[in-house]
């Protein structure tokens, strides 16, 4: 049998399209393999607090979404394209919107 819990790692990164729009019932990681970690990152950003994440908070680990990852992407764009300064709040309060 398969298992999900790390030896001497405490962070998760979900980095597939599991649990994304319009399959959000999906999740990469059984429920009771989640109190083994103390951060969670999933990648999906639609819907934002995807199942794994509400899991992983439910099971005591700090979350970062997807739409962390999707800003952080944005301001490398931006400056990269533009050779200016992202405009981080403008982003931020975009993205808050949605």
């Amino acid at each position: 049998m398969e298992t999900f819990f790390p030896e001497d790692e405490t962070i998760l990164a979900n980095t597939t399209s599991i649990g994304m729009q319009p399959k959000i019932e999906e999740t990469p990681i059984p429920k009771h393999a989640l109190s083994a970690y103390a951060l969670v990152f999933d990648a999906v950003y639609t819907p934002k607090m995807t199942r794994l994440l509400l899991e992983a908070e439910e099971s005591g680990a700090a979350v970062v979404t997807g739409v962390e990852m999707f800003i952080g992407q944005a301001y490398e764009q931006y400056e990269r394209f533009t050779g200016l300064p992202a405009p981080k709040e403008l982003f931020r309060g975009t993205m808050s919107n949605l």
